[in-house]
């Protein structure tokens, strides 16, 4: 079982945990990633695919159960839920991360 930031999460293949993007099989998805890592240029198709990972990621049910898991913790969880289909930039998806971060949600 991993952790993140004191959440422990479901097994990798339990469909309640969030799928971590360096486990993606479909090749397209980590070299995406690592060109946001890097602060290279994203493609269009690039956005797209790492807006859909972080939809998956903060979806998961295990994000409700953090050990802060108060009213603060729930409207922040609430608004990255809500904000996923803003994610159409670089800029966007690094200022989302760091919000997702900063409760204690690393997804990456």
């Amino acid at each position: 079982m991993m952790t993140n930031k004191g959440v422990k999460l479901p097994a990798p293949g339990s469909p309640e945990a969030p799928k971590y993007w360096a486990y993606e099989v479909g090749g397209e998805l980590a070299p995406a990633i690592g060109r946001l890592l890097n602060g290279a240029a994203l493609s269009e198709h690039d956005i797209t695919l790492i807006r859909e990972y972080c939809r998956q990621w903060i979806a998961s049910p295990v994000w409700d159960l953090a050990p802060k898991a108060d009213a603060t913790h729930a409207a922040t969880l609430a608004m990255l839920r809500a904000s996923v289909d803003g994610l159409v930039s670089a800029g966007r998806i690094r200022m989302w991360i760091r919000c997702a971060e900063d409760e204690g949600i690393d997804p990456l």
